[in-house]
C-alpha cells in the first residue's frame, strides 16, 4: 500500500515551463531532468568495491581503490560530471563530463587526470529520480594496464527527511539488479523491497533474486535484505545468503547494502551492495526500482 499525503502531492517542484524552482522546506526532490546546474549527487556505497589484479601482485581484491564519489549536474538533461577519488589514500583520479547511457548500455572515457573509466547503467529507463549502475576506473594513467577497480553506484534526487516523515504505512517496490562478480562477470537479476514507513519500525526488507552471471556455471544464491531507515532518507543494513547446496555463497556469508529513497513521496529507491566469501569471490552492484503499482 502506498500513502502519499496531500502535503507532498501539492508540493510540485516543476514549474509550468518545466524548469527547476526553489527548493521548499521540507526538502522535496525534483526530477533529474530538472536539476539545477552544479547540483551534487552523492553516490552511496563508498567502500563497496572490488579490484582486479593481473600485473600487480601487491594489489588485493579487498583493498581500497578508486571510487566514483559523486555526479555533478551540468544543467543539460542527462549530462553529468563524474568525480573519482580514493578516499583512504586521498588520491584524485579526476573528473569527466559524459552523457548518462540508457538502460544496460555503457559509456567510456578518460578523466582530466588521464585515467580510463567506464559507466554502465542499470535497467531503469522508466525511473525519473534515480541513477544506478556500475563503474570501473584504471589504477594507472593511460591504457597500458588491465589493473582496475570498480563497484556499484546509486545516486538520486532524494526524498528528504521532512517529506519522508509524512509517509506512513507500508509500500512494496520492484526493480532490477546489475552487478559484477569476480567469478562470473556481469550479473543481472530482480529486486523486491517491502518498506514500513511507521516511525516505530522504519524497516526495509526484501530480496535480490534470479541472479544470473554471464560467464562460468556458477549458481547464485538469493540475497536477503534486512535494513533500517536512517537520516537523509537513507537506509543501510545487511545481506544474508539464502543458502542452497551448490550455490556460490556459503550459508554463513553476509554482505552490506546502503541506499536511499528518491522522489517527492519516496516513489523510487536505489542502493549499492557488496558481498564476499573472504577469499577471491566478490559480488558488487546496484539495485533500483519504483513502487509496485
Amino acid at each position: 500500500m502506498r500513502i502519499l499525503p496531500l502535503t507532498i502531492a501539492a508540493t510540485l517542484l516543476v514549474s509550468a515551463c518545466g524548469g527547476p524552482v526553489a527548493t521548499p522546506t521540507p526538502y522535496v526532490s525534483v526530477p533529474l531532468a530538472d536539476l539545477a546546474t552544479n547540483s551534487q549527487l552523492i553516490v552511496f556505497g563508498n567502500g563497496m568495491g572490488y579490484a582486479t589484479r593481473f600485473n600487480d601482485p601487491t594489489w588485493s581484491k579487498n583493498k581500497s581503490g578508486p571510487r566514483l564519489q559523486r555526479f555533478v549536474s551540468t544543467g543539460t538533461p542527462g549530462e553529468y560530471e563524474a568525480v573519482f577519488r580514493n578516499f583512504d589514500l586521498s588520491k584524485e583520479y579526476g573528473r569527466a563530463t559524459f552523457t548518462m547511457p540508457t538502460a544496460l548500455a555503457s559509456v567510456s572515457g578518460v578523466t582530466d587526470l588521464g585515467y580510463n573509466f567506464t559507466i554502465i547503467r542499470n535497467n531503469e529507463n522508466t525511473l525519473v529520480y534515480t541513477l544506478s549502475g556500475l563503474f570501473t576506473v584504471n589504477l594507472e594513467r593511460g591504457n597500458t594496464t588491465t589493473l582496475y577497480a570498480g563497484g556499484g553506484f546509486s545516486t538520486e534526487s532524494y526524498t528528504g527527511d521532512g517529506a519522508l516523515q509524512l509517509l506512513s504505512g507500508s509500500a512494496s517496490y520492484v526493480g532490477n539488479f546489475i552487478g559484477e562478480s569476480t567469478y562470473a562477470g556481469r550479473v543481472v537479476g530482480d529486486v523486491g523491497l517491502n518498506v514500513d514507513f511507521d516511525a516505530a519500525s522504519d524497516q526495509v526488507d526484501g530480496s535480490i533474486y534470479n541472479l544470473v552471471g554471464t560467464t562460468g556455471s556458477y549458481v547464485f544464491n538469493n540475497l536477503i535484505i534486512s535494513a533500517t531507515i536512517e537520516p537523509v532518507s537513507a537506509f543501510s543494513g545487511i545481506l544474508d545468503v539464502d543458502y542452497a547446496v551448490g550455490d556460490v555463497f556459503a550459508f554463513d556469508e553476509r554482505g552490506q547494502i546502503k541506499g536511499g529513497f528518491y522522489g517527492p513521496g519516496a516513489e523510487e529507491f536505489g542502493a549499492t551492495i557488496r558481498i564476499t566469501d573472504g577469499n577471491n569471490h566478490i559480488l558488487v552492484g546496484a539495485i533500483s526500482g519504483a513502487f509496485d503499482e
